[in-house]
């Protein structure tokens, strides 16, 4: 009896994990993690200016690019112009310096998987 309440409970618990889509929240977790990692000694997520070399990258996706009035951005990515979508911020993490020559971040990001995961990460960030 006791072997089966166990199975049962296993079972509803993989259950409730698969319907509620886990992939999305892992790999939310895990671009939480790399952007811990590799981006938040430059930039900060509290939206009062805290970013130090960089901005605070606070409800980023969907924002013009170089927007935040106080952050003094490079003449090229304000030059850029645009919105960060996910394709966007997908180019500029692959390669800031092919997206925007001269910008001032040069740390790109060549794994795709990571990169998707940043910017689900980055989603969340409101």
């Amino acid at each position: 009896m006791r072997w089966s309440v166990f199975v049962l409970a296993g079972a509803s618990t993989l259950f409730l994990i698969a319907a509620a889509g886990s992939e999305p929240v892992d790999t939310r977790l895990h671009g939480a993690v790399l952007f811990e990692n590799r981006c938040a000694r430059c930039h900060g997520v509290n939206g009062d200016g805290d970013g130090g070399l960089g901005p605070s990258l606070i409800g980023v996706v969907g924002k013009p690019a170089a927007s935040r009035p106080d952050f003094p951005y490079s003449s090229a990515l304000k030059a850029k112009g645009g919105v960060w979508t996910s394709a966007v911020l997908d180019q500029y993490l692959a390669d800031p310096q092919a997206f925007a020559p001269g910008a001032d971040m040069d740390a790109p990001s060549p794994d795709p998987a990571e990169r998707s995961a940043i910017i689900e990460h980055l989603k969340t960030l409101k």
